[in-house]
């Protein structure tokens, strides 16, 4: 079940996106997605068209949100129970291995120089 609903709004985001992207907007660039918006315009009407590509956005906005709290709410939840962190029961990560130290011996002095 928690398979259809990733599905569904995977297509949902889809379609969100496409009409997006056709809505008429200040530049008409629908011209560049193929025409789309034009073709769509002709056969409603601009004004009806503006209208069905907003109602449709909304829509399609309102389900994604929907689909994605009923996936958080029912498949995904974890109330009640105490979550562990990913580490708890693998074997401890082994220290690396020590380098010996560095001798302590004095930095040497550059030689006097004579009067």
């Amino acid at each position: 079940m928690f398979t259809v609903i990733v599905v569904l709004m995977v297509l949902i985001s889809l379609l969100l996106i496409l009409a997006v992207l056709i809505q008429p907007g200040r530049g008409e660039l629908t011209s560049s997605f193929g025409g789309l918006g034009g073709q769509f315009g002709s056969l409603f009407g601009m004004r009806r068209t503006a209208d069905f590509l907003a109602k449709l956005t909304i829509g399609l906005g309102a389900a994604l949100l929907l689909l994605s709290i009923i996936a958080n709410r029912f498949f995904l939840n974890t109330a009640g129970e105490a979550r562990e962190p990913v580490t708890v029961g693998s074997p401890a990560p082994t220290p690396p291995p020590t380098l010996p130290a560095p001798s302590q011996q004095p930095a040497p002095q550059p030689p006097a120089s004579q009067p």
